[in-house]
């Protein structure tokens, strides 16, 4: 993000925490934080902290800096486990389990 934003003005603060982002933007230190918003919702958004903080209605997208989405790591070598879990996730999303548990955990439409 420096590499977009700080040549327009932004200052832009890394940090060892999400915990220490949060701190920061309750006592008035940031202004804003981007971090993905499943981290965001769950770990503050959805919080007593989190109380009067909301999502932009702005989605930062550039795939360039931010890559594709979210992902889950595993061994390059483990093609047997990378088939499982992708058709688990391909099963969640075609019988509706996973827009179920989406909309029952996360504040955020995250079909936008």
């Amino acid at each position: 993000m420096k590499s977009a934003w700080a040549p327009g003005g932004v200052v832009i603060k890394s940090y060892q925490t999400q915990d220490l982002v949060y701190q920061d933007l309750m006592s008035g230190r940031l202004d804003a934080t981007l971090t993905d918003a499943p981290v965001a919702d769950i770990g503050f958004i959805q919080t007593a902290r989190g109380a009067g903080y909301t999502f932009s209605k702005t989605e930062v997208k550039d795939e360039k800096i931010l890559g594709e989405g979210i992902a889950i790591g595993l061994r390059k070598s483990d093609a047997e486990l990378q088939i499982a879990i992708n058709g688990a996730l391909k099963a969640l999303h075609e019988n509706g389990t996973y827009k179920l548990l989406a909309d029952k955990y996360f504040s955020f439409d995250i079909y936008n």
